[in-house]
């Protein structure tokens, strides 16, 4: 392990190679590291901001024998091959300051945070924008396979993360305005750190070499990702059909579906699977009135997901940015966010190369957002890596017709429906797609045929799209060099990460279910990778 000089340090800022110091002043970059600048102070046990001097309003009264919770202006990155250490600067320790010794881990992105204790018997002065420690960065002499750490919910350690660990021993006020500093300083420099971190990405990418087997043959250069309902509600949509219910009953108050709805909300947690079961109690009178019951339904669901895309707002252009930025990396690194073991199998059936890779997208979803978001992100692509095509909706639009049913004839109740023609094309999707005579089904399965990866983003694996877990699972028996990819989202993850296991087996089981794998698992399981909680498209657009 090496420390950084002078030199060093300007030579990899330039070059943005391997550590990233932003809101920084150049100045503060001394001959065996970086000195930090006070961005935010507040006593730690009463949650006070220092009073001022009274004959000098730009410098802070630090109290004897307190302790101060302090901020950086900056806001830092380092790569796996490079850490940090931060050390006491010598005329603080001349006058009584102690500045905690810690550590900054590899892969950490964040401001730092430090604690300074008054041990000097009289109170102390310090200037506002003083710099409070130096951060002597070091160069590993292999880089770290270990990912950064996570705290007890199983998010990444940060300046922010830091407060909300279980004993702090930090004032409420003082967490707080912390987690406020640090939330508008992220906001400021959002725009300049992704777009830094993309051109980073790009020139480890262009310069990489996959150690491992070579680039299968067999799968393609493809990655194709399925994205369902959990993206638009990921990026701030009400989209859950418990969102939709009250809606249709109130505009459709005399459909009886909507008054079985109402009546039963908890039978209808799938509204595709209810449909099929609620047609058990249509008797051959009803039939006719059955069918515009459910054209009701299908035109109101359309009407409402429109209003909520109305809230979709992209129009100030360093919003639209940003969200082309985080965008663009949640596609482009999608294997980033899993642990290095993984991410180098997963590189392994990929070209080298970022721009020999190609890119497909089938939404299961009637909305444009993720067009919209894709829009954005070619805008950002200024290397010109990224390579798609058109979004394959699968499902239909909201206006272009609308596909709303289960998986086959097994999942409507009523028998006279299933041997009924009309009535097949009116529920079971595969047959509704082909009543459209489009050719979305087999446009989906070209795609995945030529694919080396499948993402899978915002689906729960359900029994109404079987028919495309069973294509999956045939495509991934295909050849060794294929790779399935879920990225799935828990709430009860998110409040305690022990969790985080039996989602991951959950979503196991439930791709071995649906897709008929049971009794060839033992050939794919390992190339199966699921993550839970991903910090991936993670932006709002309302």
């Amino acid at each position: 392990m090496a420390v950084l000089s002078y030199d060093d340090i300007v030579r990899l800022i330039k070059k943005e190679e391997g550590i990233l110091i932003l809101n920084r002043r150049d100045k503060n970059i001394s001959g065996l590291g970086y000195d930090l600048t006070i961005g935010f102070i507040r006593d730690a046990d009463t949650g006070q901001v220092p009073e001022t001097f009274a004959e000098d309003n730009n410098r802070y009264v630090l109290l004897s024998e307190h302790r101060y919770i302090v901020i950086s202006k900056e806001f830092v990155y380092f790569s796996s091959q490079y850490m940090a250490t931060l050390h006491s600067r010598g005329s603080y320790a001349l006058k009584g300051i102690i500045v905690t010794s810690t550590t900054v881990d590899p892969n950490y992105a964040g401001c730092i945070t430090g604690s300074l204790y008054i041990c000097s018997p009289k109170d102390v002065y310090i200037k506002k924008d003083n710099s409070f420690a130096t951060m002597v960065i070091h160069q590993l002499r292999t880089p770290t396979q270990k990912g950064l750490s996570r705290n007890e919910d199983g998010r990444l350690m940060d300046a922010q993360e830091t407060f909300h660990s279980r004993y702090p021993n930090i004032n409420a006020d003082t967490i707080q305005a912390g987690d406020a500093y640090y939330g508008a300083l992220r906001k400021q420099i959002e725009y300049e750190y992704m777009a830094a971190r993309e051109r980073m990405r790009a020139k480890s990418q262009a310069g990489a070499v996959v150690e491992a087997a070579p680039t299968q043959k067999d799968g393609g250069s493809r990655i194709t990702f399925l994205i369902g309902n959990g993206f638009d509600i990921n990026v701030g949509l009400n989209t859950r059909y418990s969102d939709f219910y009250p809606y249709f009953i109130r505009n459709h108050p005399d459909n009886l579906l909507a008054k079985n709805i109402e009546g039963n909300i908890e039978a209808w947690s799938d509204l595709e699977l209810g449909i099929g079961k609620y047609t058990e109690k249509i008797s051959l009178p009803d039939e006719r009135n059955f069918e515009q019951y459910e054209k009701d339904l299908e035109e109101c669901l359309a009407d409402y997901l429109k209003e909520e895309t109305y809230k979709i707002n992209l129009r100030e252009e360093g919003r639209k940015k940003q969200v082309g930025l985080i965008m663009l990396n949640s596609i482009t690194n999608f294997y980033s966010h899993f642990p290095k073991i993984i991410e180098q199998d997963i590189l392994r059936v990929l070209p080298v190369h970022p721009d020999e890779r190609k890119y497909s997208f089938i939404s299961f979803n009637y909305t444009d957002t993720l067009e919209l978001c894709l829009k954005a992100a070619k805008e950002q692509d200024t290397g010109r890596q990224f390579r798609s095509e058109d979004v394959i909706h699968i499902h239909g639009t909201i206006s272009d017709n609308m596909v709303l049913g289960v998986n086959d004839k097994n999942q409507i109740a009523n028998k006279n429906f299933q041997r009924d023609i009309e009535k097949k094309e009116l529920l079971i999707k595969e047959e509704i797609n082909k009543s459209y005579k489009n050719s979305r089904i087999q446009e989906a399965r070209a795609a995945i045929d030529d694919s080396s990866v499948i993402c899978v983003f915002g689906m729960s694996i359900g029994e109404t799209d079987k028919m495309w877990w069973q294509y999956i699972a045939k495509w991934l028996q295909g050849s060794e060099a294929r790779k399935l990819v879920i990225f799935a989202r828990d709430s009860e993850v998110a409040r305690n990460s022990k969790y985080t296991n039996k989602c991951k087996r959950d979503m196991t089981e439930r791709i071995k279910k649906n897709g008929d794998l049971i009794g060839v698992w033992n050939q794919v399981e390992s190339r199966i990778h699921v993550e839970v909680n991903a910090d991936i498209f993670s932006f709002e657009l309302v």
